[in-house]
């Protein structure tokens, strides 16, 4: 999709609703502006936000139970085994 915007007398653009929709963009959303120098051609792309980027950490964590009570912890680990 390609589409045509203005730069305002402030420096803004505005999306138009059909790219806002196509890329499930909503208000308050970032972006990361690119520019090639040699080019003069820039890229905008949207910054994940960090409701995606938790969700990307945790698809990669290991899920731990806390120790609530240390000395039976330490027990249990004291000879490098632990008890099942």
């Amino acid at each position: 999709m390609k589409t045509v915007v203005t730069l305002s007398s402030k420096g803004q653009l505005t999306l138009p609703a059909a790219v806002r929709k196509a890329l499930r963009l909503e208000q308050g959303d970032r972006f990361e502006i690119s520019i090639d120098e040699k080019t003069g051609t820039m890229n905008i792309a949207p910054v994940a936000g960090i409701e995606a980027l938790s969700a990307l950490i945790s698809s990669y964590a290991t899920i731990i139970e806390p120790v609530t009570d240390v000395d039976a912890y330490y027990q249990e680990h004291r000879n490098g085994e632990r008890a099942n």
